[in-house]
Order: structure tokens, then sequence, then C-alpha cells
């Protein structure tokens, strides 16, 4: 009797990521000049440009492995909950955020189980720290993002390290979301859902927009002349959907605070 169950986006991952044990096209083929390497007749040569093109063609096999993983580890991917607080100076909380501990937490053992593992490049440039995810396969292939600059924070009490280190956690917590395309939920989802929506105009903002106000509030907890800076460095179109909004003079009054 035929299944014809729907398969789960974990079944459907795991199954994306099941590999063969027989011998790869590479592998054929570098047996065949390792033989052929002990025959006086073969041409010198010719023996140099087929390891060449064996070379090239286990290149090409590592990337592709890697690409089977990566994709087959993306349909396992959970959802993460916001359990992290932005608080102003009054202590109020004026955003959630998901905790890189526990995006950590739950992707580690997932892009295990495909032989991959992330981990983080960090730089210091001037003022600025640099951080990019790196995630690497076993076999060797590896995949870098883009480098986030982030301008090192020291408002408040922090001093040139602590503030090295909180952007460089920033960085990271940025940086494995947008690797892994994880999604942020809020803890309270499903019960806002049962009540048949929300008159709240934040809930048709999209992923983006959500994310672009809490990197704003972010900025604008370390104060207004970092809020500024932070405001500035967006794009056109960013900077005036924020005032259509009226995020922008919300957030400049939570910056003077």
């Amino acid at each position: 009797m035929s299944d014809n169950r729907q398969l789960t986006t974990a079944e459907q991952g795991r199954s994306i990521g099941a590999q063969s044990d027989a011998p790869s096209e590479a592998q054929r083929m570098l047996a065949m000049i390792h033989d052929a390497a002990t025959n006086p007749d073969v041409d010198a040569q010719k023996m140099v440009t087929l390891a060449d093109l064996a070379i090239k063609l286990q290149d090409r096999e590592r990337e592709t492995e890697f690409r089977r993983a990566k994709v087959a580890a993306l349909l396992e991917m959970p959802s993460i909950g916001r359990r992290g607080e932005i608080k102003n100076n009054a202590g109020k909380v004026q955003s959630r955020y998901s905790k890189f501990e526990d995006i950590h937490k739950a992707v580690v053992p997932i892009l295990a189980r495909h032989k991959l593992v992330i981990n983080f490049e960090v730089g210091q440039h001037g003022n600025q720290i640099t951080v990019r995810p790196v995630l690497t396969h076993a076999n060797g292939y590896e995949e870098k993002g883009d480098a986030m600059p982030l301008t090192i924070d020291t408002t408040g009490s922090k001093n040139a390290t602590q503030g090295a280190g909180s952007a460089a956690s920033y960085g990271k917590r940025h940086s494995i979301k947008a690797a892994l395309n994880i999604v942020e939920v809020d803890e309270d989802d499903d019960g806002r859902a049962a009540g048949g929506g929300s008159a709240d105009p934040r809930d048709r903002w999209t992923p983006a927009q959500r994310e672009l106000v809490e990197d704003g509030m972010a900025a604008a907890a370390r104060g207004l002349e970092s809020y500024s800076t932070w405001y500035q460095s967006r794009t056109p179109a960013e900077r005036g959907w924020l005032v259509f909004e009226g995020q922008h003079d919300e957030l400049k009054k939570m910056a003077g605070n």
C-alpha cells in the first residue's frame, strides 16, 4: 500500500538532506587516475589535466552537497519567540526581540543533523565592529554572508570594550536570523489570533517594517545622538515610512527621555 500522506516541513528537510553512500563521480575519477599513475605508458600531461578536472568536479560536488544540506536545514527551522526586552529610561518595555541564545539553542541541533555549523567573523575598523556569518559544511565548503557594520556603543556607563561586545552581540543576532531565514513571533501570537484580530495599526506591518522599528527603538534607547545617526543611515524609503507611520516622532521622543 502506498503512503500518500503529506510530509511535514521537517520530514521534507530530512529527505532532501539524505545522501547516498555510493562513490561520487569525482571519487571514481580520482581512483581511476590513481590506478593510471602506476602505468608508465600514460602521458604525464594528460594525468595533470585529468587530475585538475577531477579536483574541479570534486569542488562542484562539495558545493552541491552543501546546497542540499542548507535547503534541508532551512526547511526545518522553527519560529523563535521574542523573550528579550528593550526598555526606556522609565523602565517601560518599548519592544521585544528574540534572544541570540534562544536562536542558537534552537538551530544548532538542526544544523548538526545536516553536517552544518554556523560561526561569525568579528572584526573592528576604527569605531565600527563588523560581523559576518559563515555557514560551513563538514565537507569543508563554506558560505559567507555580507559583513554587517555596527558603530561601537559607548553610551551610558559602557567602556569601549563593553561597547564592542554589545555591538558584536547585536550583529550576531541579526546575522544569524538573515543567514537562516529565522522568523520571530510574539509569545502571545496564538492568543491574539484566536481573538479575531486587532485594530492596532502595527498588525498590518510587514516583518521587515517591524524589524525596522525594533532597530530604531534599540538605537533610541542609546540616546538621541545614536538614534539620529541610525535614522540618517536608513534608505529614503525607510525614512519616509517611519515619518508616515508616526514612528519617527515616537522614536525621537523615546531617545530624548
